[in-house]
């Protein structure tokens, strides 16, 4: 009972090892310690090399969205979502955070780049319909790109959370703007939102 108990445990340290490989794309020697892994325990039922491709996708998917990080970082916001796009090509369950996807969306349309923006700030609305704030983030971007009627009900979903009471009159007022024909979002409000 010993052995097989130590086997099944040097089975799972083989596999966890075969994930690391992959995951680093060494393929060959992730398939090599699933191989071993299942010998070791016959328990153990899974295609060594689809598994190995599945954690060198998971790896490459990491490093993309590090990648997409480190270019959000830099303010670089067409490559933070392209870095992230690959991320979920790679492995469609990978996690990038709403924050981050909405962080490109408002910081992006702040630096008049809302068209380039506007799949981030869609992303970030998917994963979190309820956030006023980040209703309120699509909403400068759907203005600044001519989608009037969508930011009106964007600034209106964050007017409808806000407790704070200068920002509730600032979206206000933008909203009775944009109601009007006027566009709120000169070159001085767009700086007064960056600082």
């Amino acid at each position: 009972m010993r052995i097989a108990a130590r086997k099944a445990q040097g089975a799972t340290t083989l596999v966890i090892q075969g994930e690391k490989l992959a995951r680093n794309d060494d393929i060959n020697g992730a398939v090599e310690k699933f191989s071993k892994a299942q010998q070791w325990d016959n328990k153990l039922k899974f295609d060594s090399q689809a598994r190995a491709k599945e954690f060198v996708n998971k790896g490459k998917a990491e490093r993309s969205v590090d990648e997409g990080a480190s270019r959000l970082e830099e303010k670089k916001f067409k490559e933070a979502i392209a870095a992230y796009t690959e991320a979920l090509k790679f492995d469609p369950k990978v996690e990038i955070p709403a924050n981050s996807w909405n962080e490109i969306c408002w910081q992006g349309s702040l630096q008049k780049q809302a068209a380039d923006v506007l799949p981030a700030c869609e992303k970030a609305v998917t994963l979190k319909p309820e956030d006023g704030n980040i209703r309120d983030s699509r909403g400068l971007a759907r203005a600044l790109t001519g989608n009037i009627q969508g930011a009106i009900q964007d600034f209106e979903a964050f007017i409808a959370q806000t407790e704070d009471k200068n920002y509730k009159a600032q979206r206000q007022r933008w909203v009775k703007d944009l109601r009007a024909g006027k566009n709120p979002f000169t070159d001085a409000e767009l700086k007064k939102l960056a600082k």
